[in-house]
């Protein structure tokens, strides 16, 4: 297979997972409602969220429902192709838009619309998605306060694993790269608490701000730890092009 390499503006720009913000960190929910219990799965590049099990009872076991629903519609609308204006409406109830931008803002509007009191099922996972669509339109700072603001709560490990990485892309926006690396490098203790299961995505990020802060010699040798520490890691095509470029410097 061949490698994909990174042109040199690429490896400058946050990685590509980034788009995990855009479109999979808002498919945090599908709502399976068997013996009393809820299953939040999250869609992303880097693996399936399993949020945990809830035992609730009968209304609550439909708000649950309803949560997932309206996060499902989030998803839908953050994937649905672009329309010009005036275009006929689908069938699906899904709203399109014209520029990525107006489709973004549509998307947080559905979910300010369910989850704007940021309480109830799901609420915490709505916020997730909520700071990536802040990423997503370019507002950083609102971002950051909403990761942050997750994380002086008590979460779920995974959650805390995705709203510490969220937390440094919006430092990372901000050119604030020696805190972005600080908040990054919590990613490893957050994994180990994971079982190692986001190790290697952990230890990415540290690569990718030593590149960032001018030191590629300590970039290569991380990207190399992990390829050969985690050889079936999913970013193995990332670091590959990464290392491609940087050898060529």
């Amino acid at each position: 297979m061949a490698t994909k390499k990174l042109t040199k503006k690429e490896l400058k720009q946050p990685d590509q997972f980034v788009g995990f913000w855009q479109i999979a960190s808002v498919r945090l929910g599908q709502f399976a409602a068997r013996n009393a219990k809820v299953l939040v799965v999250g869609i992303s590049a880097i693996a399936t969220v399993a949020v945990g099990m809830v035992v609730m009872s009968t209304l609550a076991e439909g708000r649950a429902a309803r949560a997932s629903e309206a996060l499902e519609r989030v998803q839908r609308i953050a994937a649905a192709d672009l329309a010009p204006a005036g275009s006929p409406l689908k069938t699906d109830n899904i709203p399109r838009f014209p520029t990525e931008k107006e489709r973004v803002e549509g998307a947080l509007a559905a979910l300010d619309g369910h989850f704007k009191s940021g309480r109830g099922p799901l609420a915490d996972e709505a916020a997730l998605v909520r700071g990536g669509l802040f990423l997503d339109l370019g507002r950083a700072d609102e971002a950051q306060a909403t990761y942050e603001k997750l994380l002086a709560d008590r979460l779920d490990a995974r959650l805390r694993f995705l709203a510490h990485e969220g937390l440094g892309y919006a430092l990372e926006r901000k050119g604030k790269l020696p805190e972005a690396q600080a908040t990054f490098a919590k990613l490893g203790t957050d994994a180990s608490s994971l079982g190692d299961f986001y190790k290697d995505r952990a230890r990415f990020h540290e690569a990718r701000l030593a590149e960032l802060q001018g030191n590629p010699a300590e970039a290569t040798r991380i990207y190399h730890e992990v390829l050969e520490k985690h050889p079936t890691t999913s970013l193995r095509e990332e670091i590959s092009g990464r290392l491609a470029l940087l050898e060529l410097k």
